[in-house]
């Protein structure tokens, strides 16, 4: 009976590595795509601030336009890096874990930033973002109220869920 046990054991034990196995791949899967999305949406703003910097357009360029397009920039080539590194045990080490915490106090500046400088260009009627960028720009007028209000919930979640734990 022992053998049998063993041998059940053994086919369990399987099984689970299995699994293990088949999550890895998924698990990378999705880091693919939610970095190709990030790079796709990055690509997409820093079109649209360029554009804004040609000679004919008289548009607002203070330093949340150049704070956009430098953290866009950015979030390209971290992206790619994390596309070339996709696999490996990166994610892991002390060094990433800060780089991801700058980041994300970097990601709230440039909600901020687009926020309002999407809003000025709007309120100024900046006629190359209105007229020469339309769908972009409705986009991006429309993506920042999705944004703040992603951040609100969250905040409200985190609150909630301290209070309840307490």
């Amino acid at each position: 009976m022992s053998s049998r046990k063993t041998s059940i054991a053994k086919k369990s034990s399987k099984h689970e590595s299995d699994i293990v196995l088949t999550q890895q791949p998924n698990n990378n899967v999705s880091v693919i795509i939610t970095t190709l999305v990030l790079v796709l949406y990055h690509l997409l703003v820093l079109g649209y601030i360029v554009t804004l910097e040609g000679q004919k357009c008289n548009c607002i360029s203070d330093w949340r336009h150049d704070f956009i397009k430098y953290y866009s920039a950015s979030m390209i080539l971290y992206g790619l890096v994390i596309l070339l590194l996709t696999g490996t045990s990166y994610r892991n080490s002390m060094l990433v874990m800060g780089l991801h915490n700058i980041l994300l106090l970097l990601s709230l500046v440039n909600v901020w930033c687009l926020y309002t400088y999407v809003g000025d260009l709007d309120k100024t009627r900046c006629q190359c973002a209105i007229e020469k960028q339309k769908n972009i720009h409705y986009f991006l007028y429309i993506w920042r109220y999705v944004l703040v209000g992603a951040i609100i919930l969250s905040l409200v979640m985190i609150i909630a869920s301290t209070l309840a734990s307490k």
